[in-house]
């Protein structure tokens, strides 16, 4: 269970509040250390990067709408490292889904791992939010752009990126602590979502707020569209063989489309026989070899595998596209690939930890 509770903003300042919320959850040793996004070295760069003094927090933006890289192959990659620290993690909702079908492949640990989830009103190119943030001041900035229009709906969604423009799962879901902005005026309070037990450590009044409900249900029918628009374009785009081949024909097998996916380091896409259902028995070939003494290498097929159970998986953050010297769009691509599948076994990414991959339904 979850307990609704208000932050009010002082002096009109939401960054600041926010900040000053997350030192708070330092200061009380909720957790041991942050991995939240800073402006680094300079307002125009935003990146996630683990603190531990509450002071390196002044130049925290978790607001700033830009998304370099899905935080959750930083926590990966963190958990690998230094297992010893509860890390709390300040994530947008497909950074979320991401973390949630990484620990359902052993490469995230949750029992160390506290969870903040964001509203999420969209972000753009990176190039694009360090060329508008270096030319806008204070209080023109694309973060407070931003701000202004969690009230009543997006700003103008063709300067975000496509993965945002398409995004139906604006809102963090299965976080430990949510901070609640779309539906709210927030030059004068937030609302924090926390699990009960964690309410009790954080002192803040009880309350809720009427209207979000209308603004995210407004928000999603927006975002809804646009998807549905998107999927559409993309499923002609596959059924059409030639358009298709002009489409990835530039495709200059750079990779870092695939680098960039929060599931690069994660081998459990690809099928390996002997461990697969109703395939763990040993089976003569034609040539008199057992199918161990073969070895388990599918070739075509198990790519093809392994590419249908990524786009099972994906939880269509977009960084591939965003990556793509080439501009293809893959998240479309890849939400058709998906949707196919998603819907048979009726799965949707990152929605619970206790959910079995598709795969893995038997």
């Amino acid at each position: 269970m979850t307990t609704r509770m208000m932050l009010n903003v002082k002096n009109n300042d939401t960054l600041d509040t926010v900040r000053d919320f997350l030192k708070s959850l330092l200061e009380l040793r909720v957790v041991e250390m942050l991995l939240v996004p800073l402006e680094v070295p300079t307002a125009d760069r935003v990146t996630p990067i683990l603190v531990q003094d509450p002071q390196d927090l002044n130049t925290a933006n978790p607001l700033a709408p830009v998304m370099r890289v899905n935080t959750a192959a930083v926590i990966a990659r963190l958990q690998r490292g230094d297992g010893a620290h509860r890390i709390g993690a300040v994530l947008r909702p497909c950074e979320l889904r991401a973390t949630i079908e990484l620990a359902k492949y052993g490469r995230v640990n949750l029992d160390r791992l506290m969870l903040i989830g964001i509203d999420c009103m969209g972000t753009y190119e990176s190039n694009d939010y360090a060329q508008i943030a270096r030319a806008s001041t204070r209080n023109q900035s694309p973060t407070d752009e931003m701000l202004r229009w969690t009230r009543q709906g997006p700003i103008a969604p063709y300067r975000l990126r496509n993965a945002c423009q398409m995004c139906e799962q604006f809102i963090p879901e299965n976080a430990d602590i949510a901070i609640d902005l779309v539906g709210m005026n927030v030059r004068e309070r937030l609302m924090i979502e926390a699990r009960d037990d964690l309410a009790e450590n954080l002192h803040l009044p009880v309350g809720d707020v009427s209207g979000r409900d209308k603004a995210v249900a407004r928000l999603h029918l927006i975002r809804h569209h646009r998807r549905e628009k998107a999927t559409t374009d993309a499923m002609q785009m596959l059924k059409d063989i030639p358009a298709l081949l002009g489409l990835i024909a530039p495709c200059t097998a750079c990779a870092e489309c695939v680098e960039s996916c929060p599931f690069c380091d994660t081998n459990a896409f690809t099928p390996k026989p002997a461990q697969e259902a109703h395939t763990d028995r040993l089976r003569d070939w034609p040539s008199g070899e057992t199918w161990s003494a073969r070895g388990h290498a599918l070739g075509p097929i198990g790519d093809l595998i392994a590419w249908g159970r990524r786009a099972a998986s994906c939880v269509q953050c977009g960084m591939c596209e965003s990556a793509c010297p080439r501009d293809v769009p893959l998240t479309a691509l890849q939400s058709v690939l998906g949707r196919r599948v998603q819907e048979e076994f009726h799965y949707i990414p990152g929605r619970s930890v206790t959910e079995k991959l598709p795969w893995a339904v038997a």
